[in-house]
């Protein structure tokens, strides 16, 4: 019997186009459930499957900071470099912004992971910081890399070294670092939950640092 013969009884065409309609209602109901409701309301991208990178890292403190070091606390982790004059200084100001809209995010931690680990010296580091004015919440974490390739690809980064072409000698810098600069808030299981992409949003920053706090 051909398809059409079958549903043309007007009793198998209503069969038929109810259980065409509880397909679609199948599908719709299984795709909607792959985002949870928790992540919902997020301004950033949700990251459900997302296990972070082991590290083991000093500060420009020359002090140990660990992929451990924050468990129990909300905390940012980003990607920069000393001497950037483009990106850098816009993601750096978003995030200060969005920790300085309340007391209760004020001391939030932020890990800022070198993409420039040749450049990035101690010195380098702390004039970053001071330049900035940056908290000791903020740690600007360094190593060598090798161990900074394997996290910089356990978050998707792969920054690539450019010769700067300048005609001006008095240049110290011969090369700049082409990367981006994903934020990430890590929950307090150590896990990444979220990540904003540039241009960073202060505001809706804070207000997913706000939710995943509460979580």
């Amino acid at each position: 019997m051909l398809l059409r013969d079958q549903y043309s009884h007007p009793n198998n065409k209503s069969l038929y186009f109810l259980t065409l309609l509880l397909l679609v209602a199948f599908s719709l109901s299984y795709l909607l459930g792959c985002n949870s409701p928790n992540n919902s309301n997020l301004y950033g991208t949700a990251l459900n499957n997302h296990d972070g990178s082991r590290f083991s890292l000093l500060d420009e403190n020359d002090f140990e900071v660990t992929d451990q070091t924050h468990i129990g606390q909300v905390h940012l982790i980003t990607f920069l470099f000393a001497n950037c004059t483009s990106l850098c200084p816009l993601v750096t100001s978003s995030i200060k912004q969005s920790l300085e809209k309340s007391e209760g995010t004020r001391n939030t931690p932020v890990l800022i992971i070198s993409v420039d680990p040749k450049g990035d010296t101690i010195e380098s580091r702390t004039a970053f910081k001071n330049r900035w004015n940056l908290s000791s919440n903020w740690h600007y974490l360094n190593g060598n890399e090798k161990e900074l390739e394997t996290i910089w690809r356990n978050f998707y980064l792969n920054p690539q070294e450019s010769a700067i072409k300048s005609l001006n000698m008095q240049v110290d810098r011969k090369y700049d670092i082409v990367h981006s600069s994903p934020v990430y808030i890590v929950n307090d299981e150590g896990r990444p939950a979220v990540v904003h992409t540039t241009p960073i949003d202060p505001d809706h920053l804070y207000k997913d640092i706000i939710r995943i706090s509460k979580r």
